[in-house]
């Protein structure tokens, strides 16, 4: 859990210091800055914006990097740097390091915005990445595994597009790409197994009225050899010019008793399925292996109403969580969330500066 958060030249935030509880609230006009606080906490975790893929928009006008610092209740540091040029110094515990991995080990973090709904109405990238985030966290191997899988992938897709006859070069890069691909889904079937059972009841508490099923898709066809797979798709992967069969094509359907989510629910609606899904990883990560989260959760009232603020509020308090909640208006978060927790600490954002109410 975040202690001490020191954020620099991160958008309009002007240098700020917090002591951070277990429960905050950020509240303050559009604009203020409170979402670039949580884009601070998620650059620090994850090495890049939720926002923007130019660093140079997050860094400060004027500024030639960003700089966020955290110190966990634990005695943990950790740091970050983002330079102009696209270049990055971290920093764990006072020493340089080079892999960003490592820091999103330190630091699981769970980010819930406007732009989660691609989760639901999008393609399957941001459900596959939802699943390898939870999965990235409890198997050791998975990073490395994901890694040569990509590589292999990335040579047959070169290949695919190559003019002369590459078909011995193709059955090698295939065999990887199969090999590796099982290993990934035996670690995701594995984790989705478990993960549903935290799930089913994440889901009762914010969406007692509906009926979700969850289904994990491969991307492949697993009782089939997916060597002999990818080698009759060879053509038609010639003609898209990239590989269509494999781990990197896995998905997750949500699904309705009236049909699939993204078509019967509300955006309300989508955003508690949203919240089940995250919070459910939350929930899984501290039983299995007794890591606590940071949940980002920017415009917790917006597509809500009262009575859904409330459960949802209600659900995070019992968390073992950190919580980082934004608002234009106090009052629609405060009233509840100070009565749950006493402890829980209010900062107004106003034009770059923070201050603790």
């Amino acid at each position: 859990m975040l202690q001490r958060l020191t954020v620099s030249h991160v958008r309009n935030l002007q240098l700020c210091s917090l002591t951070l509880s277990r429960l905050n609230l950020f509240y303050g006009f559009n604009g203020s800055g409170k979402s670039s606080l949580l884009e601070a906490v998620y650059l620090l975790a994850m090495g890049r914006s939720f926002r923007s893929q130019l660093i140079r928009k997050v860094i400060q006008d004027g500024q030639q990097q960003c700089t966020v610092f955290a110190r966990f209740y634990s005695g943990q540091q950790l740091g970050i740097t983002k330079l102009y040029d696209g270049g990055q110094l971290l920093k764990r515990n006072g020493v340089l390091v080079n892999n960003m991995a490592e820091f999103a080990y330190d630091l699981p973090v769970q980010l819930i915005h406007p732009e989660s709904m691609d989760l639901i109405d999008s393609g399957s990238k941001p459900r596959r990445q939802l699943l390898d985030w939870i999965v990235f966290h409890v198997e050791p191997d998975f990073y490395h595994t994901w890694q040569r899988y990509q590589r292999a992938l990335l040579q047959r897709n070169v290949l695919l597009k190559s003019d002369t006859h590459i078909d011995d070069q193709l059955v090698i890069w295939e065999k990887e790409i199969a090999s590796y691909a099982l290993l990934l889904h035996g670690m995701r079937s594995q984790i989705m197994s478990q993960w549903q059972l935290f799930l089913a009841k994440s889901i009762a508490l914010l969406l007692p009225a509906i009926s979700i099923k969850i289904e994990y898709s491969a991307g492949f066809d697993v009782e089939t050899d997916l060597v002999q797979q990818l080698y009759d798709s060879r053509i038609k992967d010639r003609v898209r010019g990239y590989t269509q069969l494999g781990a990197h094509r896995a998905d997750i359907k949500l699904k309705t008793e009236l049909g699939l989510a993204e078509a019967v629910l509300s955006r309300g609606q989508k955003k508690l399925l949203i919240c089940a899904l995250k919070l459910a990883q939350v929930e899984f990560l501290k039983t299995h292996i007794n890591k606590s989260c940071v949940v980002l959760l920017d415009d917790l009232a917006s597509e809500l109403d009262v009575i859904a603020r409330a459960r949802l509020l209600t659900h995070l308090h019992y968390l073992d969580a950190q919580i980082l909640i934004t608002a234009v208006e106090a009052d629609s978060v405060w009233p509840t969330l100070c009565e749950l927790d006493k402890q829980a600490k209010l900062f107004h954002v106003e034009q770059g500066l923070i201050h603790a109410v």
